[in-house]
């Protein structure tokens, strides 16, 4: 007797077992890496794991919201039929309209994705220059990838404004070495661009900005073309002309020699950042410290400014 009413529950469990459930419980299934990709325990580069499931199972989570919503407007429970005027009854649906409009949302940054023409130059081992068609104006990022479907890498734009905007990029990655070791005569990239911590720069009358290495590029634009604040510069790193160039080394020689601090580690050993960051600002009368380095260096200039009553800012992930 206990078999049979147990049947009979599990049959009756069945039955109300809708397609709506099914729907979404593979809707959960298919979230659920988007929370467990992030856990730091669980990745060992979370940046990378970050994009990687945030952007495919995204897009799988759309998909199947999208067969929810199809298959739940156009069925009908009375007939048990699905309706052949499916048009008409997705249009006076809102849950239609919202997918419509995330759908679109994820789409229109592909439009803008081009395989452009680039050229490559690697002063050292250490760090390539790519040069791109077009100026940009200061405190703008880019992102540039060899085939459009893997992460894309985020990079500081430099630019005079006028006809071409160039990249300096530290070899610390697959890619970023590639582009030393195999240089490229075209990228994917996005034309579309995007402000970047940086362009914070234009809020302020006088700012500090700090930079270890590569992390230099985001802020020269703004001794290249003319801006409204007043840029005072601290930059640490090493071997400079010998890892960045010739060229890199001229932009900043270009900038009034009263407003630039360049450190030659290779010389003069590692200096204290944080502790030249609040003099510095304090020298030169800053109303702000903007620093790019490492997670651990960011973190350090950021902490001693905020300590000294300096507003600072620095990157969320390593830059």
């Amino acid at each position: 007797m206990d078999d049979i009413c147990f049947g009979s529950h599990s049959e009756r469990q069945r039955k109300h077992f809708t397609r709506d459930h099914w729907c979404c419980l593979d809707h959960s299934f298919t979230s659920l890496p988007l929370f467990v990709g992030n856990i730091p325990s669980c990745a060992p580069s979370p940046s990378q794991c970050f994009r990687k499931t945030h952007r495919f199972a995204g897009w799988s989570a759309l998909l199947l919201l999208w067969a929810f919503i199809i298959l739940t407007i156009s069925y009908d429970p009375k007939t048990k039929s699905y309706s052949n005027d499916l048009g008409s009854r997705l249009i006076k649906q809102q849950e239609f309209w919202y997918t419509t409009a995330i759908t679109i949302t994820i789409i229109m940054p592909w439009m803008t994705v081009r395989r452009v023409p680039v050229k490559v130059s690697s002063p050292s081992g250490h760090a390539s220059i790519i040069k791109f068609e077009g100026g940009v104006k200061g405190g703008i990022l880019g992102r540039i990838i060899p085939s459009p479907l893997p992460k894309w890498h985020a990079f500081g734009i430099i630019s005079d404004g006028k006809k071409q905007h160039m990249m300096l990029a530290g070899a610390v990655g697959d890619f970023t070495k590639s582009l030393v070791s195999n240089p490229p005569s075209h990228l994917w990239a996005r034309h579309v661009h995007f402000a970047g911590l940086p362009y914070l720069v234009n809020m302020y009358d006088r700012v500090l900005v700090v930079a270890t290495g590569s992390g230099i590029c985001v802020f020269l634009s703004f001794l290249l073309q003319p801006c409204s604040a007043d840029v005072c510069v601290l930059w640490v790193a090493k071997g400079i002309e010998q890892n960045f160039g010739k060229e890199i080394k001229e932009m900043m020689s270009g900038h009034p020699k009263d407003k630039v601090i360049v450190l030659e580690t290779a010389v003069l050993g590692r200096p204290n950042m944080s502790k030249m960051s609040v003099d510095a600002t304090r020298n030169w009368g800053a109303q702000v410290v903007i620093v790019t380095s490492n997670p651990e260096g960011s973190r350090d200039v950021v902490d001693a400014c905020n300590v000294s009553g300096i507003p600072a800012f620095g990157p969320i992930w390593d830059s």
